[in-house]
């Protein structure tokens, strides 16, 4: 194992953005040539894509930037959900985060004169939560599910420091509108959905703590027998879970200018189900970024396309948890079966 990771940190230098960029891309695909479940997601996309494209005519690139301009934030939940479910944890204060870090770019963008320094403390403070709920599940052996839906209670509460009332209209424009441009006719809001998490998540993956990341979430007991110390892999899980739940709020408000620290969202929920969908297993172990990439983009696009048919958009929050109900509970009621017919 140690020699594949040497081979793989030696050819990850070099070539500049452009290069990085390449290498994510092709670290992406041969991720997928490894989880079949990322590879149907992918397909499974391609058909919701085309659906949408017929059903809107006349599509633009800049049509395209203003319906994903608001839904990239489910990308990062989701990427953040994914390392965590690939740990064998879960993160249920995912939300929360996102509405903390929101908030937080509204609020101290005018106190601090910059809208970069508010982002910045944006993914400092989620991050921190997300170390916490790490060191709290791994170190302190606390059940993840119990300590994540504490500390969203805790980010909820944060957040109504940060602000008591809705903000709107405190970004400027040249922040605003960098998600709005296009580079050729590709939109700059979808290059990020792609690149933000591949530049992130690629020298991790490819390194050994991403390796023993895996070996963690497939068997943890293992794991510590060979010499790995799980805690520090979950700590750094939750941590990278609070950073992209950070980013997801900056794009948030980016896309919106407004926010209020009572919000409710269902991006906890719809991050869970994107990942699964994009084949990363709750049992821990198995998935990628890319996959739960492709499972959020499925939900955003079903979501547009029942909306093209006048479905009311309280469906589209039946239809997130009727997902992850099916994509769980069919390999489960699977093996089951064949568990029964091995007994006989």
């Amino acid at each position: 194992m140690s020699d594949t990771v040497t081979r793989q940190a030696s050819g990850s230098g070099g070539g500049g953005v452009a290069g990085i960029l390449g290498r994510v891309a092709r670290d992406g695909v041969l991720g997928m040539r490894r989880e079949p479940g990322a590879v149907v997601a992918y397909l499974a996309l391609a058909v919701v894509f085309v659906a949408w494209v017929l059903r809107t005519p006349g599509l633009t690139p800049t049509a395209v930037t203003w319906v994903l301009m608001a839904k990239v934030p489910l990308v990062m939940a989701a990427v953040g959900m994914a390392i965590v479910l690939i740990a064998k944890g879960i993160d249920l204060s995912m939300g929360p985060m996102i509405v903390l870090a929101d908030m937080i770019v509204l609020a101290w963008t005018v106190p601090l004169h910059n809208p970069w320094l508010a982002a910045l403390a944006a993914l400092l403070v989620t991050s921190g939560f997300g170390l916490v709920n790490g060191l709290l599940v791994g170190l302190l052996r606390l059940p993840a599910l119990v300590v994540t839906l504490a500390s969203g209670s805790i980010a909820a509460g944060v957040t109504l420091y940060v602000s008591p009332k809705a903000i709107s209209g405190t970004l400027p424009e040249s922040f605003t509108n960098v998600i709005l441009g296009l580079i050729g006719p590709i939109p700059v809001v979808l290059v990020l959905a792609f690149a933000l998490p591949g530049l992130i998540w690629f020298p991790i993956r490819r390194s050994r703590a991403g390796v023993a990341l895996m070996a963690v979430g497939g068997d943890e007991a293992s794991a510590f027998v060979s010499g790995l110390r799980p805690w520090r892999l979950q700590a750094m899980a939750y941590a990278l879970s609070g950073l992209f739940a950070g980013l997801a709020g900056i794009l948030l408000a980016m896309a919106t200018n407004g926010g209020s620290p009572s919000t409710t969202t269902t991006f906890t929920l719809n991050a869970i189900a994107a990942a699964v969908l994009g084949g990363v297993a709750l049992t821990g172990g198995r998935g990628s970024i890319a996959g739960a990439i492709a499972g959020a983009f499925i939900l955003t696009l079903i979501t547009i396309l029942l909306q093209s048919f006048n479905v009311d958009a309280a469906w589209a929050n039946v239809l997130s948890g009727g997902i992850l109900i099916v994509v769980v509970g069919v390999p489960f009621l699977v093996n089951q079966v064949r568990a029964r017919r091995v007994r006989s």
